[in-house]
């Protein structure tokens, strides 16, 4: 019962972290989380995505541009279909993934690490910038890291059980990996072969079933095998219309190598300002002592599974050099519970080492991870949100729509909005109208009136032959046609 306590109390802390100024920070909605939430919106609603193809694979959103990915899509439609479709949900569901990998990683990291050292991997989770940042945006980013948790657990109690449940769960968690993010594609196939390596490499040892890479083989082979209808019917949704390539080796090594500048790493982040505060690294600086040691730990370790996830992390952004894509550790999420797990295995070594001073180094560092995550917290809710609303703007007009939401209740007049709304709100606008309306609102001219039977919202302050109603903001405006308006 006490356990259940102090576990309830670890959530429901977790849950209030995350959330805390959550539509606050940042302050506007990018566009592919205004997208996300538009197509899961119309999806929830009408079975059908802004293109009106019922439930699509893929969905191709911002006027053909981009791929929306299944996983997030659906679960996001799958959200708004149970609670409603909302902005503060949109975000919130990024916070719950968010949550879920904390406890991942912990249960990922106790059975080999101990309960301390699971602990300490999951605070290391936690309390990465990196999480909190994307637990406040709404994107996919983030959703590869359950798949990756669930690769490693399940792979690990395979080697421990030979259990083909856990052999298949393995391979479904590398499969779904693959179409959780675009990142994906060039980091789950490199996983893949050294999954398939380790098995082979038991077989030949006898430790392993000859059977069991056939198995494995079989359950991931629908994944790919699928690709070339995918390509047909949804041309440039599996690589996002890029060419992967080889130029030659420097361009290659370059965002390889970035992946690991440590800089970056631990303290200017990812290179993108909505992905990162520029003075917080991936993970916290103060976690770089436990990560150095857990990596020592894991070369000179017996423990093969502890070597495993090193060479996973080593290898891991090998591809990335194909797509040029460096110092973006935002699409480097995946690696997140490799360097948590070696930071509780550096914990563990140093802990349970006879040297004098390693356990207050130990209590030290743990000291400094609190103090430098404080730091990151207070300037990323304070000193943040105003940088980074010149690039992502507001959602001051928010409000707005649920206002006009209530006058069209009251008054049961059909809604309409000028074409400056429409135009100013872009695809933000587009899923609050979905998320209130449960349509997108038909525009008229700016210089034209509402007819009668209409309730208008505009930026406009005076429009002809109309009458304010109800409460306004600053920004916008409701009117509807005058009565004696000829």
């Amino acid at each position: 019962m006490k356990k259940l306590i102090i576990i309830a109390f670890i959530i429901i802390g977790l849950f209030a972290l995350y959330s805390y100024k959550l539509l606050e920070v940042p302050s506007g909605l990018t566009v592919d989380e205004a997208s996300f939430g538009y197509n899961a919106a119309l999806l929830s609603q009408t079975g059908k995505d802004e293109r009106g193809l019922p439930h699509p694979i893929f969905v191709l959103s911002v006027v053909g541009k981009d791929w929306r990915q299944p996983i997030t899509q659906y679960y996001l439609t799958a959200l708004f279909k149970i609670f409603g479709a909302s902005v503060y949900l949109l975000r919130f569901s990024s916070v719950i993934i968010a949550v879920a990998c904390v406890f991942g990683v912990y249960f990922l990291s106790a059975p080999i690490l101990g309960i301390f050292g699971g602990i300490i991997a999951a605070a290391i989770t936690a309390l990465a910038p990196i999480i909190t940042i994307q637990a406040h945006l709404a994107l996919d980013n983030i959703m590869p890291l359950p798949f990756v948790i669930l690769w490693l657990y399940s792979l690990y109690h395979y080697q421990k059980s030979r259990s083909l449940t856990n052999l298949v769960i393995c391979a479904l968690a590398l499969g779904f990996s693959f179409y959780s993010y675009k990142g994906m594609r060039a980091i789950t196939p490199i996983w893949i072969i050294l999954t398939v390596g380790w098995i082979f490499w038991d077989w030949l040892h006898q430790r392993a079933k000859k059977t069991d890479l056939l198995i494995f083989l079989l359950v991931l082979s629908p994944f790919f095998l699928v690709i070339p209808h995918l390509e047909k019917n949804y041309a440039g949704a599996i690589l996002g219309n890029s060419s992967p390539g080889f130029g030659n080796v420097y361009d290659f090594f370059l965002p390889y190598l970035s992946s690991f500048d440590l800089s970056y790493l631990f303290i200017r982040g990812d290179s993108t300002d909505f992905h990162s505060t520029g003075r917080h690294g991936m993970l916290l600086l103060a976690t770089l002592p436990f990560i150095i040691v857990g990596i020592h730990a894991a070369l000179k370790s017996k423990d093969i599974f502890s070597k495993f996830v090193l060479l996973a992390l080593i290898t891991g952004p090998l591809l990335y050099g194909t797509v040029g894509s460096d110092h973006r550790f935002s699409r480097l999420l995946a690696l997140v519970p490799l360097y948590a797990f070696l930071g509780g295995l550096g914990f563990t070594r140093l802990w349970q080492s006879r040297v004098v001073w390693s356990k207050f180094i130990s209590i030290i560092v743990i000291i400094l991870m609190i103090i430098n995550y404080t730091d990151f917290a207070n300037y990323y809710l304070h000193d943040y949100p105003p940088i980074i609303r010149n690039l992502l703007g507001d959602m001051s007009y928010y409000p707005s729509l649920a206002t006009f939401k209530s006058e069209v209740n009251l008054t049961k007049l059909e809604p309409v909005v000028h074409q400056g709304v429409a135009a100013g709100g872009g695809e933000s606008l587009k899923f609050f109208e979905v998320a209130y309306f449960g349509k997108l609102l038909r525009t008229i001219p700016d210089d034209s009136s509402p007819g009668d039977g209409e309730l208008l919202l505009t930026i406009r302050e005076e429009v002809p032959c109309t009458q304010k109603v109800g409460h306004t903001t600053a920004n916008y405006f409701i009117f509807r046609r005058a009565k004696d308006c000829i």
